[in-house]
């Protein structure tokens, strides 16, 4: 098996002060308070595809860079084909994040060393975070103690992303960018392109460099010289 792959890198574009939801309040205040020692040392993250799940663990890389926090990130795509014995040795007081956990599920390896993991949070030693698709308890996980084990802390469920919510996405995040996007730019976005999240996200950093590179405001003509219709 392959040695353990170095944590990712995180995306800057994420935090919790850009994490949009009707919830973001209380799943920021609780991520924060896990690194902060005042809340649950163990959290994780559910929900389907583009609810947020990788801009959370990103936004605690972010926090955890900023309060120097010893923080190590890593999604289990990448751990598939790793050395499970090798996802050891940290040190205590570090933070652990893996995205993506359930990937993981029927690997026995990797599920005896995450029960491993979590036994060190229960003694106080380690904190972790990770984020799956569904509930835990929903998950084939072939070890019982390890979906135990999993639900034991913080489980947050995080809403789909509905069509209001992804116009006040798509307007937060241009605001922190310095974008002013107008009510028939959205519309267009929406009507034009694909309503996923993450793909509307990826037009808005690409229509954003347009902006600067072309000294232009974003609008409707600037959008079809840019991107071509996916719809």
């Amino acid at each position: 098996m392959a040695q353990l792959p170095l944590p990712l890198s995180f995306d800057k574009r994420f935090s919790f002060q850009n994490y949009v939801s009707e919830q973001s309040a209380f799943v920021s205040q609780s991520l924060i308070a896990l690194f902060d020692e005042t809340g649950e040392p163990l959290v994780g993250l559910w929900g389907g595809a583009d609810c947020g799940k990788t801009h959370l663990m990103n936004a605690c890389a972010h926090y955890a860079r900023h309060c120097h926090v010893p923080f190590h990130l890593f999604d289990a795509l990448q751990l598939v084909d790793a050395d499970a014995n090798s996802f050891s040795g940290f040190p205590d007081g570090s933070v652990i994040g893996v995205d993506n956990i359930d990937l993981l599920a029927g690997n026995r390896s990797w599920e005896e060393r995450f029960y491993q993991l979590i036994n060190r949070v229960k003694a106080g030693e380690l904190r972790f975070v990770f984020s799956l698709s569904r509930n835990p308890r929903d998950i084939g996980f072939r070890l019982p103690d390890l979906k135990s084990r999993l639900m034991w802390g913080l489980l947050i469920a995080l809403p789909s992303t509905d069509d209001g919510q992804l116009v006040k996405v798509l307007k937060t995040r241009a605001q922190l960018l310095g974008l002013k996007l107008s009510d028939e730019v959205i519309a267009y976005l929406l009507s034009h392109y694909s309503r996923k999240l993450s793909e509307q996200m990826s037009l808005l950093y690409l229509l954003d460099q347009a902006s600067l590179s072309k000294k232009r405001k974003i609008t409707i003509p600037l959008i079809r010289e840019t991107c071509a219709p996916s719809l």
